[in-house]
């Protein structure tokens, strides 16, 4: 039998089961609680059926989302008069399903993008940031709704790039085993510069992130007309969220990929580094924005990176140890500190290091212990300090330029082009 695999994204996930009216007080009720009808009457045998198939619907969807061990919980820890044959058979057929896992072997693939473009017709117009670093480096909201259905037909299923790694008491970094159903393979996915710059503002991208009446963390758009709306499809975030929320067997334990803003202009459209060009009254609401907004990504199973305070050219290759001191200690002072500790280091053109480069060793020693530069292959490989995993960019450029890299292993880039992108 396979060892139980908690995580903390079971426990949100229940919680947003719950939230949705599937409420555990209607369990408590069918378990001995008061008010029950009388037993036999017509009204008690419909009420207890009611409640057996919310019951049986959450632990399906626990299932589907792989929290089997929870859905099993679920229906062996309900009422006696819950309890019957179809919940057993439904428990084993989850006990079955987890007995099936199989250590998957392959290649962790890793895919990347920056922020999507919401209004193509104003980032190709060429009136602002010019069209072509547009169309090289960003991926359209209707070419990234393309792609998820896509990737999970090809079997792929979303992965914490922090369940890769386990860490010994002496700090010894070795790859964690993957289980996974017969047929999945492992994906993860990241997004750079999720810092929401003010040269992209008149571009047709979003402006920033905010937390809904909901609860749930959207984006913040200005339309062509000048109307500023909240949204669910205005960059990767939400709108992975919304399709995994639909499709739960795309993501392994509610995990959904690594987000990774830079310093220089703030933290997910807030511009908590210039804190001097606004009240304080303003400069406090800016910082418990990205602290609020940090905690509801984390709870709801994004990791948050480190993408450099500067993203400066010095990055691709030739950067000083004093460079690198300067830039990581920035980040984590004034970015790091309302987002979050992490392990985790997006490096700014993809830059490699090698294990036994001095700089590489200063980014251990502060404690970013996975690696993410970019490369086609999409490699992983542990130094025994840390694993360096590869990234592949599905952007203009390489659907164009390198459509094979993408069919190679995704789909073919033709069904998903957007045809408001201009030659390249």
């Amino acid at each position: 039998m396979r060892p139980k695999r908690y995580t903390r994204h079971w426990t949100v996930f229940l919680l947003s089961l719950l939230a949705c009216g599937l409420g555990a007080f209607a369990l408590w009720q069918a378990a001995g609680g008061p008010a029950q009808p009388a037993s036999g009457s017509a009204p008690a045998k419909e009420e207890l059926a009611a409640q057996r198939s919310s019951l049986l619907d959450q632990a399906a969807a626990l299932a589907r989302g792989y929290y089997y061990q929870e859905a099993i919980d679920l229906l062996e820890q309900a009422g006696p008069g819950l309890q019957n044959e179809q919940t057993a058979q439904a428990a084993e057929s989850y006990r079955q399903a987890q007995q099936d896992l199989v250590l998957y072997e392959g290649t962790v693939y890793h895919i990347f993008f920056h922020s999507l473009i919401v209004y193509p017709e104003l980032a190709f117009d060429d009136t602002g940031h010019p069209a072509e670093g547009y169309n090289m480096w960003m991926t359209t909201v209707s070419e990234f709704q393309k792609m998820l259905p896509l990737l999970l037909e090809k079997g792929f299923v979303l992965y914490d790039i922090t369940e890769l790694v386990e860490t010994a008491e002496d700090g010894t970094v070795t790859p964690k085993p993957i289980y996974l159903p017969p047929g999945k393979k492992p994906l993860v996915l990241s997004v750079d510069d999720v810092s929401y710059y003010d040269y992209m503002a008149p571009d047709g991208f979003a402006s920033r992130m905010v937390i809904n009446d909901q609860g749930d963390v959207v984006t913040e758009v200005q339309a062509p007309d000048g109307t500023v709306y909240q949204t669910y499809e205005g960059d990767v975030q939400p709108i992975l969220d919304q399709f995994v929320k639909e499709h739960p067997e795309f993501s392994w334990r509610g995990a959904k990929g690594v987000l990774a803003p830079t310093g220089y202009q703030g933290a997910f459209g807030y511009r908590i580094t210039d804190l001097e060009l606004y009240t304080p009254e303003e400069g406090q609401q800016m910082l418990e924005a990205v602290k609020a907004i940090s905690q509801r990504l984390r709870e709801t199973g994004w990791q948050i990176g480190c993408h450099s305070y500067t993203h400066n050219g010095y990055w691709r290759g030739d950067i000083t140890m004093e460079e690198l001191e300067s830039d990581l200690t920035r980040w984590k002072e004034l970015i790091g500190t309302y987002t979050g500790q992490t392990n985790i280091l997006i490096t700014p053109f993809g830059a490699h290091y090698s294990p036994d480069d001095p700089r590489y060793q200063y980014m251990i020693d502060q404690g970013f212990t996975i690696l993410c530069p970019v490369q086609a292959n999409m490699s992983t490989t542990f130094t025994g300090q840390g694993m360096i995993q590869n990234r592949l960019n599905l952007d203009g450029y390489t659907m164009l330029k390198h459509p094979e890299r993408v069919s190679q292993h995704f789909f073919d880039p033709q069904l998903v082009l957007d045809g408001a992108r201009p030659p390249l």
